[in-house]
This record gives structure tokens, C-alpha cells and sequence, in this order.
């Protein structure tokens, strides 16, 4: 059964001053609103109320947080800082070769597979190591680093000691496996 707004009981407000003949010997009269109903009340500041000079001079003033430069480095920094640049550079080395192998032919590089093979078969055998070893290194630290990740979703190895032992685990691995693929 629906309560009209009309029926519907009242609530008080707040007070409001009245003023004018009618209202000499009653100062103050209650107002009231239907429940459910909201009564907003806005005032609108100018600089003059609320000066602006004081509160940026003493922000001015305040001691600047001494971020990282208090901390001592520790294995899990600099694994999650080379974790997040390595995946950009995949990404990035990933769909930058992909576009430049798909374009390149037709808007006149010569990005094909003979011109790169026949490029790369100039090349000395210790820089061609050292190439695939920059490619390989990111991709594995990546790879590996990120089932590091998910065996941390799955709350295993989150204690100190676990933590240092995936991450030296995942530097290991990928070194290992990096040279592994650089010798193909």
C-alpha cells in the first residue's frame, strides 16, 4: 500500500528565523519536510571568506617526502621495476618487428625474410650471441618472473624467505634458459 506524499509523515529540518510584522513575537518556527525527501543548503564562498595566499605558502613550507632515497635496495625492487620494463619491451620489440615485417616490404624497407637473413649471416657468431641474448633475456625474465607472480597468486612462497628464493630462482632460470636460446 503506497502513502501519498501528502499523508506521508514529516520530519524536522532544521530552524528557520522568521521575520516581518507577522512574526514579531515568534522568532524561531520549525521546518518540515516529507521523510524521503532530501533539503539541501549551499553557500557559496569568495576569496574573501576563504583566503587561498596562506594555505600555499604553508604547503610551501612542508617537509618533502624522502621516497626511496632512505631504504636500502633489496632483490624484490629491483626485480619488480625489471619485470615491469622488460614487459614493455617485449610488447614493444614484439609489435614494432611485427608492423615493420608486415609494412616495411611495401612502403620500400626491404624488412623481408631474405634481406634479414642474408644481413644477419654477415654477422660475426659473437655478436649474433650477444643479439639473441638481449632479445632472449627479457622475454625469459619476463616469462618466468610472471609464474613467479602466479605462484604468489596462489599464496605460496610469500614469506621472506620464499620471496628471495623465487627471485634468485627466476634471475637463475632465466640467465640459463637466455644463453640457451642464444646458442640456436
Amino acid at each position: 500500500m503506497l502513502i501519498s506524499r501528502a499523508a506521508a509523515p514529516l520530519r524536522v529540518v532544521g530552524r528557520v528565523q522568521m521575520t516581518g510584522v507577522v512574526a514579531r513575537n515568534v522568532n524561531v518556527a520549525r521546518v518540515v519536510a516529507p521523510l524521503g525527501t532530501r533539503i539541501l543548503s549551499t553557500s557559496q564562498a569568495n576569496q574573501r571568506e576563504v583566503p587561498v595566499a596562506p594555505i600555499i605558502e604553508q604547503r610551501k613550507n612542508r617537509p618533502i617526502a624522502p621516497h626511496l632515497t632512505i631504504y636500502q635496495p633489496q632483490l624484490t625492487w629491483y626485480m619488480s621495476m625489471f619485470h615491469r620494463i622488460t614487459g614493455g619491451a617485449v610488447a614493444v620489440g614484439f609489435y614494432g618487428g611485427a608492423i615493420a615485417y608486415a609494412v616495411g616490404p611495401l612502403v620500400g624497407l626491404g624488412f623481408d625474410t631474405a634481406t634479414i637473413t642474408s644481413t644477419l649471416a654477415t654477422v660475426p657468431v659473437a655478436a649474433k650471441f650477444a643479439g639473441k641474448f638481449l632479445v632472449a633475456y627479457p622475454f625469459t625474465f619476463h616469462a618466468f618472473n610472471g609464474i613467479r607472480h602466479l605462484l604468489w597468486d596462489t599464496a605460496r612462497g610469500l614469506t621472506l624467505k620464499g620471496v628471495y628464493a623465487t627471485g634468485y630462482t627466476v634471475l637463475g632460470l632465466s640467465t640459463v634458459s637466455a644463453v640457451a636460446l642464444a646458442l640456436i
